[in-house]
């Protein structure tokens, strides 16, 4: 026969092991966040930079941290901004010309014939924002992890060669908003402010006679068969900066430990990775064009003068723009070329 006191005793014992374990359990669980991506993950963006990193977050937290891709995204490109402020998501990317008015100040990074690499731009562009534009408060809401940027930016269309500034005149170009809307109103375009994965169609269908992408872009969304004619500008014909985005409750999840690590593997980490991914797509591209005889032609000194002098309006609104947010824009500009210089020289 069973004593009642000890299965009593045993009982106790089992449950106040049970609630000791309780915890210790919870405390192995990983914190797991979402990460939504609106371009297919077979993008070099995702295959080559954000999946990687998201596997080196894992790993140097020791899995207590797992950053799971959705395998659609949650809304549409422009959404992405508010499903990471509002906890839909825990994080993103976010391109900045996808909000004219909201990231004025991320423009310094982007003005024309700026930077001839992507690594190099996306290395000054977290320099510069991260010792000159925090304070502007520019990502309220968010918690921005890093920045990155592609490669020179060129004009690529489906027959006319863009040889002259006039060519521009009346052309019809799928732009996404930001610098390439400035771009497009001072070069006299026609205009046609689409999300980049619609670019194939729009282009195949005859509703626009070209893009403005950097090269890595009309490999990735397949134009490379529907384009014809590339002119191509030093430093670029402009440029373009990527954030990568964190829901800030999502962040404060984690513990002081794994937000230190995450931090070490942001910022300029982000900025190398995502530049280096892009900018080797570009070499890739640039291959790719060739073979599928996309005729490549360097600007002409007249071409770039007479850009130069339409755009010279872009940097002084910049500089108005940063002294009205009490930012040093001389100083962040100077800093800014300084740095491209010495990443583009390999010092």
């Amino acid at each position: 026969m069973k004593n009642p006191w000890i299965s009593r005793l045993l009982g106790v014992a089992l449950t106040t092991l049970a609630i000791a374990a309780g915890p210790a359990k919870a405390a192995d669980k990983p914190v797991e966040l979402t990460f939504s991506a609106w371009i297919p993950h077979t993008h070099i963006l995702v295959s080559n930079f954000m999946m990687p990193w998201a596997k080196e977050v894992e790993k140097a937290t020791e899995g207590r941290v797992k950053i799971n891709f959705l395998t659609k995204p949650v809304t549409n490109p422009v959404g992405h901004l508010d499903a990471v402020r509002n906890g839909v998501v825990d994080l993103a990317f976010i391109s900045y010309s996808y909000y004219p008015g909201r990231f004025d100040l991320m423009k310094f990074a982007v003005l024309p014939f700026s930077g001839n690499t992507a690594e190099s731009t996306s290395v000054a562009a977290w320099r510069t924002y991260d010792k000159y534009l925090q304070g502007a408060n520019e990502h309220r809401g968010i918690k921005l992890l890093g920045i990155y940027g592609h490669g020179p930016g060129g004009v690529y269309t489906t027959e006319k060669e863009v040889k002259t500034i006039e060519d521009f005149d009346g052309l019809k170009l799928r732009i996404g908003g930001g610098i390439q809307a400035d771009l497009a109103k001072a070069l006299n375009v026609n205009a046609v402010v689409k999300p980049a994965p619609e670019s194939y169609e729009l282009l195949s269908t005859g509703v626009v006679d070209g893009v403005l992408f950097p090269p890595e872009s009309i490999a990735s969304f397949r134009l490379d068969t529907v384009v014809k004619h590339a002119t191509v500008f030093p430093g670029g014909l402009y440029a373009d900066v990527h954030g990568i985005i964190m829901n800030q409750g999502a962040f404060d999840r984690l513990s002081e430990g794994d937000r230190k690590i995450l931090l070490s593997l942001s910022g300029e980490h982000i900025a190398r990775m995502g530049g280096k991914a892009w900018g080797d797509a570009d070499v890739a591209a640039m291959k790719t064009l060739k073979e599928h005889s996309v005729a490549i032609h360097q600007a002409s000194p007249e071409l770039i003068a007479a850009v130069k002098e339409r755009t010279a309006q872009f940097e002084q609104a910049w500089l108005e723009a940063a002294k009205a947010k009490g930012i040093d824009g001389p100083a962040a500009l100077a800093d800014f070329r300084a740095n491209l210089k010495e990443l583009e020289s390999g010092s």
